[in-house]
């Protein structure tokens, strides 16, 4: 069992911080050394799924890792037919609906039915097009770029296979949709700007984000009709970046301030009670995953346990560097998170569970 670790916060003020949820770090299996996981998604307490990659030591460019947890322990998936190097998203709709999607030479996009799995190609054999995320509602939805500088949204029918919706210059990187309200967002850059789209009624639109220079969007959450957060970072390098969070209230979005000098937030979500959390790194505790509580009042800052990170010998960061986010349905309080940390040959996972 891993101790929880207490942190000195007197250099925050009292209503800026709290203590960190109990986390604890779960086995994975078969995952290969120089190792990341990027996404997870839950449909229940019994199953979740993560997904990154493995195998990508001297130069590899790597191998695609899913991995599935059946309520009790994770399990590595093993018969998803890809050409991916990396899986980079998954959404888990249901344990006979899940998405997961990757990038290799080309795009791949893998759907299990509870029975087998299906690949596609969303670009089709067109090479230097990318996937990034997926979000299941009703039908999956993708956000990614093109070889030609635009940012997408594809949408998926039985009837029409993968189809673009949105298309406009820069890059989507993360989508969410909330099939109670029909509404489907993304986020990504637009050049050294955030880059907000918005779906309603078959619609797509881009909406006029805040003048933020180096702003980059890397998730977004919809936890009420007219309430979605978008997290990210500023900086033009992993070691001058400083976290984001935009907020849209129906009518407009605007910056929200939060406690941390210098990291990036890289997940959001809003568990079982309602509360939005963002994930990420925060430089100043970089061997922690960084949780912050959003919402009404001041953001509140919280820290996991210390990880233990394999020294990266010549390689820098020797931090964490991303960390997925995802609720538990038919949970108050429960949260995985997905963490990536260090890099190069030395880069390692870790699947982190509150309940």
């Amino acid at each position: 069992m891993f101790a929880h670790v207490l942190l000195t916060l007197s250099l925050l003020a009292p209503q800026q911080a709290t203590a960190a949820p109990a986390w604890t770090i779960q086995r994975t299996s078969g995952i290969s050394n120089a190792s990341a996981l990027l996404d997870v998604s839950a449909s229940g307490a019994s199953d979740a799924w993560a997904v990154g990659y493995g195998c990508s030591a001297e130069d590899n460019e790597g191998c695609p890792a899913i991995q599935r947890w059946n309520g009790r322990t994770w399990r590595k998936v093993t018969d998803a037919r890809t050409n991916a190097y990396h899986a980079v998203g998954v959404s888990a709709a249901s344990p006979n609906n899940v998405w997961v999607v990757g990038n290799g030479t080309t795009a791949w996009a893998g759907h299990w039915n509870g029975r087998a799995w299906t690949s596609y190609q969303p670009f089709g054999a067109a090479e230097h097009n990318r996937i990034s995320d997926v979000a299941v509602s009703g039908r999956p939805w993708f956000a990614g770029s093109t070889a030609d500088g635009r940012g997408v949204v594809l949408s998926w029918s039985k009837a029409r296979g993968f189809r673009t919706v949105f298309a406009n210059p820069g890059s989507l990187n993360a989508i969410t949709a909330r099939s109670a309200t029909g509404d489907v967002w993304a986020v990504g850059a637009n050049g050294s700007q955030p880059m907000i789209v918005h779906g309603s009624n078959g619609r797509f639109t881009e909406h006029r984000a805040p003048l933020i220079p180096g702003g980059v969007l890397t998730r977004v959450w919809q936890a009420a009709k007219n309430d979605v957060w978008a997290v990210g970072h500023t900086g033009g390098t992993f070691a001058t970046s400083k976290p984001l969070v935009l907020r849209y209230d129906g009518r407009s979005w605007r910056q929200v301030s939060v406690p941390v000098a210098k990291g990036r937030l890289t997940g959001v979500t809003s568990d079982g009670a309602g509360v939005v959390w963002a994930s990420g790194v925060d430089f100043a505790h970089g061997r922690q995953v960084l949780l912050i509580r959003l919402g009404a009042g001041r953001p509140q800052v919280s820290w996991s346990q210390v990880l233990t990170i394999p020294n990266q010998r010549d390689y820098d960061p020797d931090t964490v560097t991303k960390v997925s986010i995802s609720r538990v349905p038919g949970t108050r309080h429960g949260l995985w998170a997905a963490v990536a940390a260090g890099g190069g040959d030395f880069e390692t996972h870790f699947l982190m569970r509150r309940k």
